[in-house]
């Protein structure tokens, strides 16, 4: 009794192992591309997606970076860690020279109180 063999994968395997990296690679981007098309039925990108912060006692803290332009909401206990190692204020549109929570950049920010 002989046995027939079975393809398990559509595309040919090459012998060259760079080869297979590359091969492994597409195969993978197709399969996520698939998933991408496909509908979520159970709301997941929901469940796990990041949502609006809630406001504090005291307001909420806004930074507006002049690099991107964009405004994030910061937590007090944030602020320390977008300052280290080096900060600086100067009178100007754009006063603290911190770390852009948006961006990730060191640049000028704009802080502001929305209460």
């Amino acid at each position: 009794m002989q046995r027939t063999p079975q393809q398990h994968s559509t595309t040919p395997r090459s012998n060259d192992p760079a080869d297979w990296d590359r091969q492994l690679i597409e195969e993978q981007l197709a399969h996520y591309s698939r998933q991408a098309r496909e509908p979520d039925p159970l709301g997941k990108l929901a469940l796990f997606s990041a949502g609006a912060r809630t406001q504090g006692k005291f307001g909420t803290l806004i930074l507006e970076c002049s690099s991107c332009k964009r405004e994030s909401a910061v937590r007090l206990r944030e602020l320390p860690r977008l300052a280290f190692p080096f900060w600086m204020t100067a009178p100007r549109r754009y006063p603290a020279y911190i770390k852009c929570p948006a961006c990730g950049r060191r640049t000028w920010l704009r802080p502001a109180w929305r209460i």
